[in-house]
């Protein structure tokens, strides 16, 4: 059949075709292919029944990006396929630092500290301050590692609502947090003591949670209203935390063996820890998983002002699969995903290789590598190389992989 009898084929054929796609991308292809074609699935109002009405899509598990800015490409579980990703020039060659729903990301965009938000699905954008100004006034450029939203912000055709950030960023080459709220000309840095090496921060329960490498827990809690010096008030809290019983063991493990980082996600109303053990030679062989539990108040604690928490062993994911990510992990009920397993872990590979057959000027330009990265299997105690190898890039330029949630 020629191309122009595929242009021609009727709507309630088209819709067919439709059905057999489960992933939104491979149908936002389809609509690219003709006018007629695009006006066959698109999304939104339809004549009512018994016109020819648009299979509904199945929910979406998370695209993966592999930023490159010479190649930038995105891998669909759902579809399992890659494809190559379309994006503006300035998108192209930046730093994805983290990721919200509804296609949202925090891009920081060159070397002159310029940041935004950047909605990948309508291209739709939010300038933010390239700086940090402490309560003296005195101004720092920002340098921020990875970031994670209250919610995400509004498109020009939604409704109004507040919305924050919170970042891990890099002051004075040691690692602190800092935030921005929505109509400030900066971002504010915490009050308080430093944290020790924020490892990840999450959104939950009205705050932002933050993990520091001693497994510490410290929050922020937002109040929303009118801004000081460009600055909110943030109420903090940091737990006494109890350590778990076998903690000292890892201690030996980081001080010999290899590293150990950490990221939270929310999961069933639950706040848990997933704890990554990266071996030296061999990469991720093991990933464990804690729930956060605040313990009941004591005198001691009340006086004080600190509250007693610890972190309880989860052995199994009960019907859930867990996305990890810097600033962007999920949690998601196997159940709503037919023939996707559960007690499954997915994580990315957050690490970086030196390119050694480059000129010296170029070797100090990180490569961001793509190997490390896989699922693992609670139940076997195993991990195995995710996506498969020969549809996905070994490296890239300018970030690390990332979670796309369209």
């Amino acid at each position: 059949m020629d191309r122009a009898k595929w242009g021609d084929l009727p709507e309630n054929v088209l819709l067919g075709v439709t059905a057999c796609l489960p992933c939104r991308a491979d149908r936002v292809r389809m609509a690219c292919v003709n006018r007629q074609w695009r006006a066959a699935v698109r999304e939104g109002p339809r004549p009512p029944p018994p016109a020819p009405q648009l299979p509904p899509l199945p929910p979406q598990l998370p695209w993966l990006i592999f930023p490159s800015s010479a190649t930038p490409s995105f891998y669909s579980w759902i579809g399992r396929t890659s494809h190559p990703l379309p994006l503006p020039p300035d998108v192209r060659v930046a730093r994805f630092c983290g990721s919200s729903d509804g296609g949202w990301f925090v891009l920081a965009l060159d070397s002159s500290h310029r940041y935004a938000l950047y909605n990948l699905n309508s291209g739709h954008r939010v300038e933010l301050p390239p700086g940090i100004v402490s309560p003296s006034g005195k101004q720092f450029p920002l340098v921020a590692r990875f970031a994670t939203l209250s919610a995400s912000p509004p498109t020009p055709s939604s409704s109004p609502r507040p919305y924050m950030l919170a970042a891990v960023v890099l002051v004075s080459r040691l690692l602190d947090v800092a935030f921005w709220v929505q109509g400030s000309q900066c971002w504010f840095p915490h009050r308080g003591p430093r944290l020790n090496q924020p490892q990840d921060v999450v959104y939950y329960n009205g705050g932002f949670y933050f993990v520091t490498a001693d497994e510490g827990v410290v929050v922020y809690w937002p109040g929303y209203g009118r801004l000081t010096n460009n600055q909110m008030r943030m109420r903090r809290v940091e737990y006494n935390m109890l350590r778990r019983d076998d903690y000292l063991e890892d201690m030996g493990f980081i001080g010999g063996n290899g590293s150990i980082t950490r990221y939270l996600v929310e999961s069933r109303g639950q706040l848990l820890m997933v704890a990554r053990y990266i071996y030296n030679e061999g990469g991720t062989e093991v990933l464990r998983v804690f729930r956060f539990h605040v313990m009941p108040l004591t005198p001691a604690a009340a006086i004080s002002g600190r509250p007693r928490a610890t972190w309880l062993p989860v052995d199994y994911l009960e019907g859930r699969m867990l996305f990890v990510g810097k600033g962007c992990s999920r949690s998601f009920e196997a159940a709503r995903f037919p023939g996707f397993e559960d007690a499954i872990i997915y994580f990315l590979d957050e690490g970086f290789v030196h390119d050694t057959t480059a000129s010296a000027a170029v070797q100090e330009r990180p490569r961001y590598s793509f190997t490390d990265m896989g699922r693992y299997e609670m139940d076997d105690m195993a991990s195995e190389a995710w996506p498969p190898v020969d549809r996905r890039p070994t490296t890239s330029d300018n970030a690390p992989p990332t979670w796309w949630f369209p």
